[in-house]
């Protein structure tokens, strides 16, 4: 056999592994985000504790692709104004919406942390994903950066920060498999 009949077999195997290594990749899409991840805004607790109408919401989403799996982030960090004896309320009542929109989507939650006062982490498995949503300890911001708000001796601007990250398996086992071992 020559050297160039040789390299032409070897780079054509090398050219059919890449083809079947890429095939594996699965991209982030909307079908392989869960339910929740889709559905999922702190608006319904936040209208509920907000105290003046001024508030403003910074969100964005991300993602990557993976062999096998993809992998979805979602941020909000809504800055708003409470009453100042709701601080912990504000905190129960996120860790409560998260849970019963889970438990509506089919969701197990695998573990939790944290507290109101800390900061909480809930991590969770529906479907082919398992997730984790962390909930950041509210931060009291000045008042001012919210535009006509002046200081008032009951009230607190707040700022609060919810991280979503979400793999989906491409195939049911392997998100089983890490849902046991979490």
């Amino acid at each position: 056999m020559s050297i160039a009949r040789a390299s032409l077999i070897v780079l054509a195997g090398c050219f059919f592994w890449i083809a079947v290594d890429q095939a594996r990749l699965v991209s982030p899409t909307r079908e392989n985000e869960s339910a929740f991840l889709k559905t999922y805004t702190p608006n319904k607790v936040i209208d509920r504790f907000k105290a003046a109408e001024y508030s403003e919401q910074l969100s964005g989403a991300s993602g990557g692709a993976g062999r096998g799996f993809a992998t979805h982030a979602e941020d909000f960090e809504p800055t708003l104004v409470i009453n100042t004896k709701d601080w912990v309320a504000v905190m129960q009542a996120l860790r409560d919406d998260i849970a019963s929109r889970l438990a509506a989507q089919s969701g197990e939650i695998v573990e939790e942390s944290g507290s109101p006062v800390d900061g909480f982490q809930i991590k969770y498995a529906i479907g082919n994903s398992q997730g984790t949503v962390a909930v950041e300890p509210l931060r009291s911001v000045a008042a001012s950066s919210l535009a006509g708000m002046g200081p008032a001796p009951d009230k607190v601007t707040i700022n609060l920060r919810i991280r979503i990250n979400e793999k989906w398996f491409q195939a049911q086992g392997q998100a089983e498999r890490k849902r046991t071992s979490s």
